[in-house]
This record gives structure tokens, sequence and C-alpha cells, in this order.
């Protein structure tokens, strides 16, 4: 079966109260719903290891009008594990919050973000760690009126449909990640790294095939922005494989496009799912509030 499904809809006591799941779009997501996350603390050990069941599943979960502030959102988040630590993420953290990465395009002091054109590429959190993010949490406190959605790809579905002889030939590969990759436009437009956070982000070797841990299914993991060879390939030998993998991951049947609404939270498992943001909104006027997009992101080691 080459599709991840949700048949049924799925209830579970979650303290005093109860959550409902239904698919967002046939091949990945969920929404959850009828639940606070304001109280983490009354949701049940069970409710939770529920939602992280289908997060494996489905690969993203969705959670509408919570309207969350740091403190509740980090404790939703360690719900489900410790926090990653990158040395990257505090430079763009609120203050006080260095474990929360600012995703905007408001400027500070008349100053452009560094962060207002992140994920332009299709991409899992954090692959060029040598252990990288399990998990991602996106809050939205302001969205563009047209546009500033988040695309995401369902990278079990992505390596399900292979051929079987293709399948067997990226089974045994590994490829190097890094920021610094001849595709990467992470480091586009922000200040160069200090000497302790290059040592942190120097690059790591992961398997093209991945083994999800809690599903035992396989996906793709490979992505376009941290990824230009295969260990023992050149760049360009890895070139033209590597090109026809990331046009299948952004092919439609995988994907779905989330139009962001003003307290909405959304939930990734990087093992399995991949995310690009598209410049669909008014770029060049940035500083008409209409076009204002304002996202802080938690993520589980």
């Amino acid at each position: 079966m080459n599709t991840v499904q949700e048949t049924t809809t799925t209830s579970a006591t979650a303290g005093m109260s109860q959550f409902e799941s239904r698919p967002i779009a046939w091949r990945i997501g969920s929404e959850i719903m009828g639940i606070d996350l304001k109280r983490s603390d009354d949701i049940s050990d069970e409710s939770i290891r529920q939602m992280w069941q289908l997060l494996g599943q489905r690969g993203i979960l969705l959670f509408r009008k919570q309207g969350l502030n740091h403190d509740q959102h980090l404790a939703f988040t360690r719900r489900f594990g410790a926090l990653a630590v990158t040395g990257l993420t505090s430079r763009y953290a609120p203050p006080g919050y260095p474990d929360i990465f600012t995703v905007t395009n408001i400027k500070t002091n008349g100053a452009r973000s560094e962060t207002e054109n992140a994920a332009q590429q299709w991409h899992s959190d954090q692959t060029f760690l040598r252990v990288p993010a399990r998990a991602s949490m996106l809050r939205c406190e302001l969205a563009p009126q047209h546009g500033g959605d988040t695309m995401f790809a369902n990278m079990y579905a992505v390596y399900e449909d292979l051929s079987e002889g293709l399948k067997a030939t990226l089974e045994p590969l590994k490829a190097f990640h890094s920021l610094f990759s001849t595709r990467s436009k992470v480091m586009k437009g922000r200040k160069p790294l200090g000497d302790e956070e290059l040592m942190r982000v120097e690059g790591a070797v992961q398997p093209v095939v991945l083994t999800h841990p809690d599903t035992g299914r396989k996906s793709l993991y490979i992505n376009e922005q941290c990824v230009d060879h295969f260990e023992g390939w050149t760049i360009e030998e890895s070139k033209p494989l590597l090109e026809y993998l990331y046009n299948l991951t952004s092919h439609p049947a995988y994907t779905y496009r989330h139009r962001w609404q003003q307290g909405d939270i959304l939930f990734w498992d990087n093992r399995c799912s991949q995310h690009y943001a598209p410049l669909d909104y008014n770029f060049a006027e940035l500083d008409a509030p209409e076009n204002r997009r304002l996202m802080f992101r938690s993520t589980l080691a």
C-alpha cells in the first residue's frame, strides 16, 4: 500500500477534554480538534502517545486557533521529548527564549530580517547535524493577507512509488548534508557563522533511505537544501539522480499546501516529511501590514 490514509476518526481522552482527528489531505496530514494546547499539562500521557503515533503515520498534525504564548508553546513541545540544541536557533530567538526560532519578514530598527525568506527549498530540519531533528512545531502569529503558505510532502509516498530497481540502487547509499552545499540558500543574506556555530554545523552523512523507528516504513531522506552529492560520488555524478528525486518531492500528488491562519500550529515529523515556503505573497512591499509574517518554531532533538 503506497499511501498513508486515516480511515476513521480518532478520539482519545485528554484529561478533561477529548480530541478528534480528520485528514486534511489524502496522502499527508491530519487536523486535531477539540483540545486546548494552552493546558498541555492536563493532556493525558495516552493522548500524547496517540498524537505522536498519528504524527508518524500522517507526517503533519494541524491545530487551529490555539493562540499560545512562548511558554505554552514550549510546554506542549516538551510533552513529546527533549528540545534540540543547534547553536543556530539562539541568534533568531525572542528575548528570553533561546529554544525558539523566529521566522519573520518584519524589520527591526529598519533592518530586514535574516529569516524573511527561510525555507525557500524543500527540506527536513537540521539534517546537516549528525543527530538531526525528530520533529518541529511552527506557530503562526501573523500571516500575510494573501499567500505566505507552507507546503509539505509525504516522503513515505515518494519512496514507495519508486521502481524496485531504483529502490535497490538507493537503499545502500548515503548522502552528505551541509548548510554549505552547492545548492543551499540557507545562509543567503545572513551573517557569517562564528567558530562555535561552524563546529556545530560541520555537516553529516545520512542514509538516503530512512526506516522510521516508530512505523517501520521507509522514506526518502534527502533534500535539495542540504544535499549535493552521495557519499563516494562526485557532485557531477550525483546531480542527475538527485534532480530526478527532487522533482518527485514537489509533485502535487505527494503534497499538501497549508494556508495559515493566526493561532495555527503545525507539528511535523522530519523523518517522513519535507516542507517548503514559496514566496507567494507581496515580497516587494514588506512594510505593508497586510504582508507581514511572524512565525515561531520549536524543535525536538
